[in-house]
């Protein structure tokens, strides 16, 4: 008996550890560089973004980056059951506070399973992100991120709403960098 719990409790860790390595934990906002680590996605900062069309969990229609003219948006991948995803969201919620009466907006694109639209709205509304969220219950395959090639997650991608170019991708979106690369991002639309 109390080897089988020993078993148990294995299995368990063992199971969380790898569901935490594979929403890329080693991926923090104190890393060296945003060139230490690899690629999130297969887009960079320099590109055009890829346009889509998709609807959000509230029925409305999203076309990207067209919705966005005059605004810098944030295209953010993630998922409920990544820890890096939750420990970064106060961070993109703080930004989007502080950021969105000058122009920034927030897409976010759900990585969850199928059938958890409901802790999703739950998640949502407790960490009070109140922008635009696309879910398709496609985990890895979600149709966007298939599009994004995004492979680990968080994977922010901050675009200029205007001319469609990202301008920050992957750890440069990230924790402080993203507040850094939006503040000028604003700034320079504020000259204009």
């Amino acid at each position: 008996m109390k080897n089988s719990k020993h078993a148990i409790h294995y299995y368990f860790l063992s199971a969380l550890a790898i569901t935490t390595l594979s929403c890329f934990a080693a991926a923090t906002t104190n890393a060296p560089s945003p060139k230490a680590a690899a690629p999130r996605s297969a887009v960079s900062t320099g590109q055009k973004a890829l346009p889509f069309r998709a609807t959000t969990i509230d029925g409305k229609p999203i076309n990207f980056p067209g919705d966005y003219k005059g605004k810098v948006v944030l295209l953010d991948f993630w998922a409920t059951w990544c820890p890096p995803c939750r420990a970064e969201m106060p961070k993109v919620v703080a930004a989007y506070n502080q950021y969105h009466d000058k122009g920034f907006e927030v897409l976010s694109v759900s990585l969850d399973h199928a059938k958890k639209g409901p802790e999703l709205l739950q998640f949502v509304k407790e960490y009070g992100m109140s922008w635009p969220q696309i879910y398709d219950g496609q985990y890895w395959q979600a149709a966007v991120a298939k599009q994004y090639g995004v492979h680990s997650i968080p994977c922010p991608v901050l675009v200029d709403g205007d001319t469609g170019t990202i301008i920050a991708t992957d750890l440069g979106a990230l924790g402080t960098r993203l507040t850094k690369a939006l503040k000028l991002a604003l700034d320079a639309k504020a000259r204009k």
